[in-house]
């Protein structure tokens, strides 16, 4: 699926007839946001419409709970993103739309509460169940839509504000244990549905970035 992706990213961005691309220059677009850091190369054709092939990456670590357990988490951003960018007035101002190759992924790990974990509302204790971890994975291919400010076609050098949300779709949880106390698999599997549910937000993901981009 990946390499089908890139492949077709790559056809997108070859040069066009010259009576098409009367105005083409090529771009890159260094930014950080929400999606991670990343970086985009962008073909413009006329005075209006650009297209983007960008790369974005990022690990970040934090502590929060999901249906009352404690968890480590750990986010995994990887994305490649076609986009196009369309000026209406010929400005900075453009409108963008487009689709991500989407690696986003959650990496989960249950901290017990004291000596013991509450799964499901009963309660085990930290050796009967073991190692707790989790993964959510989200839909490979995402739809994006937003707004943003810079990278106009004929500009040589400048900033860039996106703002936008990106679709991936219902999470999907996976939660094991390494324990085998009696209940265990059913109250984890209970505990699972409720911890998916608890982060269905995720589904909309918020895109938000700055950056500094030059045109050749």
């Amino acid at each position: 699926m990946r390499k089908r992706f890139i492949s077709v990213c790559t056809v997108l961005m070859l040069p066009l007839p010259a009576a098409v691309a009367y105005a083409e220059d090529i771009g890159v677009n260094l930014k950080a946001g929400t999606l991670g850091v990343g970086v985009e190369i962008s073909r413009s054709f006329g005075e209006k419409f650009s297209l983007g092939l960008g790369f974005n990456s990022y690990d970040h670590k934090t502590t929060d709970s999901a249906s009352d357990i404690d968890y480590d988490f750990k986010f995994d951003l990887q994305s490649v993103a076609l986009l196009a960018n369309y000026h209406p007035f010929g400005g900075t101002f453009r409108f963008t739309g487009g689709v991500l190759y989407n690696k986003n992924e959650l990496d989960l790990t249950g901290k017990p509460s004291g000596s013991s974990y509450v799964i499901n509302g009963v309660t085990y204790t930290a050796a009967q169940v073991g190692t707790l971890n989790g993964k959510l994975t989200f839909n490979s291919t995402a739809p994006y839509l937003g707004i943003g400010w810079g990278n106009r076609p004929g500009a040589k050098v400048g900033v860039s504000a996106d703002i936008g949300v990106l679709y991936q779709g219902s999470p999907k949880l996976a939660l094991t244990a390494t324990g085998a106390a009696a209940g265990l698999t059913s109250d984890l599997e209970q505990e699972r549905r409720s911890a998916e549910a608890d982060l269905s937000d995720f589904k909309w993901y918020p895109a938000l970035s700055f950056g500094v981009y030059f045109r050749f």
